[in-house]
């Protein structure tokens, strides 16, 4: 799989990657795979969004919005408490597909020529030129050990439209982690590693046993050209957050074309009805400019009952694809739907 940087900054990873898959680039966006919904759109103060449902939220003008209630996706947000997931998904191509099962090994391939590696290496890289216990780990994930990764996320729908302009695949590679797994948290300029139940493992025991870090988990910020968040002013590129698998060895099971992937691909669509029908009864004020700002900044809010915000907190990536507007997610909703497939299932467990 090809880690290679897309425009801007979002890394996908070609083969079966995240941002997902093998990329190229569309034509102009049209419904249904990746379609603008930003004209239009409800406007709020810069950088902020108006949340939607519960928690005294407000709609349109005039509008009553719906009473507090489980918020669709309050299952899927990612707290910064419980980071580590064993189950990830990501995207990729017919090509791929027929590559991986061909040769039963899922991370296949290295960065694109000439492409480099990602921002998310390049920041990897520059900690590693430091002295000390962060620097030493940050070259061992800069090094070798990663030099073959996948991109993936906790949940098909939060990865599949990516950015303006390209397309990841869309078939579907479920990975389970093994129990024993270790993930390797990266954010500003620190660099933690957490087991399966997100405890601390201390840095001087990663060091001793690296080989137990299965993925790196990054947060694209201010440090690493994202989004400035303080301030009268925001600035800085785009923000993002994604898993990046580089270890088989700590791969329990990967797997293709399962009944219990199409089951993940269906209740993901059916959520997504469920929140487009909750939006329309009480559309959001969105800023369309400055959301990916205004939510990335945001990231670990307690959304309680409110929809927009469970929404926002679930996300990889805030591209304009996903802002919260009726056209947008009517479109990912068509775009899923295309992606279902028949079960022709293929598992690997390596080593087993």
């Amino acid at each position: 799989m090809t880690v290679r940087r897309l425009r801007r900054g979002f890394i996908g990873i070609v083969a079966l990657s995240g941002a997902c898959g093998n990329v190229t680039r569309d034509p102009e966006p049209v419904p249904g795979d990746g379609a603008s919904g930003a004209a239009g759109s409800a406007v709020s103060a810069k950088g902020g969004t108006v949340g939607l449902g519960g928690n005294g939220s407000s709609g349109s003008p005039g509008q009553s919005c719906p009473p507090p209630a489980p918020a669709v996706f309050s299952e899927q947000v990612l707290s910064p408490a419980k980071v580590f997931r064993r189950e990830l998904y990501t995207w990729t191509t017919d090509e791929q597909i027929a590559e991986v099962r061909e040769g039963q090994v899922l991370l296949t391939r290295t960065e694109r020529e000439g492409m480099g590696p990602g921002y998310a290496f390049e920041k990897i890289a520059s900690m590693a030129e430091g002295t000390g216990e962060v620097s030493e780990l940050a070259a061992y994930l800069a090094g070798e050990a990663f030099a073959r990764a996948r991109f993936a996320w906790p949940h098909p729908w939060a990865t599949r439209m990516g950015w303006p302009g390209e397309s990841y695949g869309d078939k579907l590679v479920r990975m389970l982690l093994r129990q024993d797994a270790w993930l390797a948290i990266v954010q500003g300029d620190a660099i933690r590693v957490v087991d399966v139940d997100d405890n601390e493992v201390a840095l001087s025991a990663a060091l001793a046993a690296p080989e137990r870090i299965a993925v790196i988990f990054f947060v694209r910020d201010a440090t690493a050209g994202g989004p400035y968040c303080s301030g009268s002013f925001n600035g800085g590129g785009d923000g993002y957050r994604e898993y990046i698998v580089g270890n088989e060895a700590m791969i329990e099971e990967w797997s293709i074309a399962t009944p219990e992937i199409l089951e993940k691909l269906e209740s993901d669509i059916a959520m997504l009805r469920e929140f487009l029908e909750r939006i329309r009864a009480c559309p959001p004020f969105v800023d369309t400019v400055d959301w990916n700002v205004s939510v990335c900044c945001q990231w670990g809010r307690d959304p309680g009952a409110n929809d927009l915000i469970a929404y926002e907190e679930s996300l990889a990536m805030p591209s304009p694809y996903y802002l919260p507007e009726e056209a947008q997610i009517e479109a990912l909703i068509a775009t899923l739907e295309a992606a279902r497939f028949e079960p022709d299932p293929f598992v690997v467990r390596p080593g087993g």
